[in-house]
């Protein structure tokens, strides 16, 4: 063997161990594999709000179609407790219109108190009083003249109604509005109408001395009457 044959074999011997060497390596970073780097969390990353619980009342205006259930659910308290915060007994009488105090949720699990479908939400019923009758000092003017009516019952507009005495005199009333514990009077002289007075526009007194006043609501139901008394 030449010299020049003996330094390739010794040139191809050292390549093929380096290749079987790389070739091991390669095995074994396949089969032992170093596991993934453990996640670690980020310190001081904020947590969602919380959100803030209501520790004031509100206040509810009863829609056509609310019942206490309803709307105990809505606002998260219990039926027992909207009951127990506006006084009320029967949890099946509502009227449209009624307003409701609303308590903060409670923190009993809300139960609510099944209403019966056909009377959950009832009309509102109108309760207006005749509390006085002012006749005028003069029999020739009508003068301070007056009927004095008190709305005791829910929000109520009076357009449409009449009030009308023994004789058949009537009074239509105008687009007038009365809040719970509101009253107007009804002036039988001429004169411009407000939020408090109005005024029928006669001349001449209508209310005798044992006359009675009959107020009607605009479907001709009597809602109250006052007999004048001696």
């Amino acid at each position: 063997m030449t010299r020049q044959q003996a330094i390739f074999l010794i040139v191809v011997n050292a390549f093929v161990s380096a290749v079987i060497s790389a070739l091991v390596v390669l095995l074994a970073f396949s089969l032992y594999a170093p596991p993934p780097p453990p996640v670690v969390a980020v310190a001081g990353t904020p947590l969602p709000p919380t959100p803030t619980r209501r520790t004031q009342p509100l206040t509810y205006i009863v829609k056509p179609g609310d019942t206490l259930s309803t709307i105990a659910a809505q606002f998260n308290i219990s039926t027992a407790a909207l009951m127990q915060a506006n006084g009320i007994t029967n949890p099946n009488v509502l009227a449209v219109g009624q307003q409701l105090i609303i308590p903060p949720p409670d923190l009993t699990p809300v139960v609510s108190i099944p209403a019966t479908p056909s009377t959950a939400v009832a009309s509102p019923v109108p309760i207006l009083r005749i509390t006085a009758i002012l006749r005028s000092s003069s029999p020739q003017t009508s003068v301070g003249e007056m009927v004095i009516i008190q709305n005791i019952g829910v929000r109520i507009n009076m357009k449409g109604w009449t009030l009308a005495d023994l004789r058949g005199s009537i009074y239509v009333f105008p687009d007038v509005v009365l809040d719970n514990n509101s009253g107007v009077r009804v002036h039988t002289e001429g004169g411009l109408d407000t939020a408090t007075d109005l005024y029928w526009g006669r001349s001449a007194p209508v209310w005798d001395a044992t006359d009675t006043a009959t107020l009607k609501d605009r479907s001709g139901v009597v809602i109250d009457s006052y007999t004048i008394r001696k």
